[in-house]
């Protein structure tokens, strides 16, 4: 799911929904599965076909975007999340949230795999986007910060703090809006910072074996990177906005 308050950018809907698709895991081989699932692309539509019932009509679901396991996350990367990221950096709220069950291919997606190069994750992607837009931009300065917590049997940590077994509390100003009380922010400069920071982070995280996975994580997370635009010009001022990466 990615959602942008730049609806000019993305459209007139500022939350989308996009399904990608993962191929047959070794277990699901071993035991002789069967692929369900088929996608019709260019009308962004899946079918899922019931087993054992040949004359019944698949069921059919139709989304903002449908991505099958030969296609990569650099294609999705640019075709879905590079307006929403680029929004950010121009003073938008974005957010991309990844959801599905354990073993559905999030970490795959979002953290990626350093080769081949087509599958590095939207994660790092999103960084690097971040810091050339960053180095491109004229009359303006950056502050970037970011925090990273986690949601874990109803009870918020943060996984970037002196005390990651501290239970947080979730507040409402009048002016800020719902926020973490205590949760650390931290500068970051570069993309390698950025990496450091959540690779950090996700070692806090609490997981545990599954059947489908055995380092899942047990819990949700929002990694969020915040920005302080400063237009450096004849009338100067400051535009926060804010990327969450929840997964």
């Amino acid at each position: 799911r990615l959602q942008n308050k730049n609806e000019t950018k993305m459209g007139s809907e500022s939350v989308k929904v996009v399904v990608r698709c993962r191929p047959l895991n070794d277990r699901e081989k071993a035991l002789s599965s069967k692929m369900v699932l088929s996608m019709d692309l260019h009308r962004c539509q899946c079918f899922i076909e019931k087993l054992g019932a040949a004359d019944e009509p698949p069921k059919q679901f139709t989304f903002d975007g449908t991505y099958y396991i030969d296609q990569t996350t650099e294609q999705m990367y640019n075709e879905i999340a590079y307006p929403l990221v680029e929004g950010v950096t121009e003073g938008y709220n974005g957010t991309i949230f990844a959801y599905g069950q354990t073993g559905s291919g999030k970490s795959f997606t979002m953290q990626g795999v350093t080769e081949p190069a087509g599958q590095k994750g939207v994660i790092p992607r999103a960084f690097e986007h971040i810091f050339e837009s960053i180095q491109c931009a004229e009359n303006t300065k950056f502050l970037v910060r970011a925090s990273y917590l986690e949601i874990y049997n109803e009870e918020i940590r943060d996984l970037l703090g002196s005390d990651t077994k501290q239970r947080l509390e979730l507040k409402e100003h009048p002016e800020r809006g719902v926020y973490v009380r205590d949760l650390s922010m931290h500068t970051v400069h570069s993309v390698g910072e950025c990496e450091r920071i959540i690779e950090q982070g996700w070692r806090n995280r609490a997981v545990g074996y599954t059947l489908m996975n055995k380092d899942s994580s047990r819990s949700h997370s929002i990694f969020t990177i915040h920005l302080e635009i400063c237009n450096t010009g004849e009338h100067s001022y400051i535009t926060p906005s804010t990327h969450n990466i929840v997964c």
